[in-house]
């Protein structure tokens, strides 16, 4: 092959990864809020032993065996799209489930830190919704699994939840897992992330989140 055809060939391919790594997000009009943290945005807060602000992203280190989560005070999901990008741990245990690396996704419909909605994957290839009520936790949706959970160690996971008062639809990868019913705060709550650590913990670091 000529040196010319080689380069339109490499283009070419160029061109492909770049498609098959765009966005599913559902909103296509310009996000509310638009963060890959290298400049965080302030509603997040200060930076501290849970979530640090890198300029690979945000990089979430729950506790040992425990959960963790940030949310933006600036923004609201009373009807909102939540759209975040996060990266899978570069090294991961055998096998890589809910109880070794813990579930990661979005933080919504929050009243405050003991009341909020989770939307969730788990690397052994599942998706769930659960809620924090009064500190204690609530199963709205069940794992069920799902092709478009991405488990490869360093892989990114777009997960998404999409609300209208009190229902909303959850995505991965842009496909759509479940419209569900919940009980939303008055004002929708702030839109966060979320997610756990398995007994040797885990870190997560969200590349981009933004808000529609």
């Amino acid at each position: 092959m000529a040196v010319g055809g080689k380069l339109a060939l490499a283009v070419l391919l160029g061109l492909c990864s770049a498609a098959g790594a765009a966005s599913a997000c559902q909103s296509r009009n310009a996000p509310v809020l638009d963060d890959s943290f290298k400049t965080a945005d302030p509603g997040w807060g200060q930076p501290d032993n849970v979530a640090a602000f890198t300029a690979n992203g945000l990089v979430l280190t729950p506790p040992v065996s425990g959960s963790g989560w940030r949310w933006n005070s600036n923004h609201s999901m009373a009807r909102a799209d939540l759209c975040v990008q996060v990266m899978n741990p570069a090294r991961l245990p055998s096998p890589a489930d809910q109880e070794t690396v813990g579930d990661v996704g979005v933080w919504f419909w929050s009243a405050d830190s003991q009341n909020f909605y989770t939307a969730t994957i788990s690397l052994d290839g599942s998706t769930s919704i659960t809620r924090l009520v009064h500190g204690n936790w609530r199963t709205v949706i069940a794992p069920v699994p799902s092709p478009a959970v991405k488990t490869a160690p360093g892989a990114v996971n777009e997960i998404e939840i999409v609300t209208n008062g009190n229902t909303a639809s959850f995505y991965v990868n842009g496909t759509k897992i479940e419209d569900f019913q919940g009980q939303a705060p008055a004002n929708g709550g702030p839109p966060g992330i979320y997610g756990e650590s398995g007994p040797t913990g885990t870190a997560w670091t969200f590349q981009r989140v933004r808000v529609f």
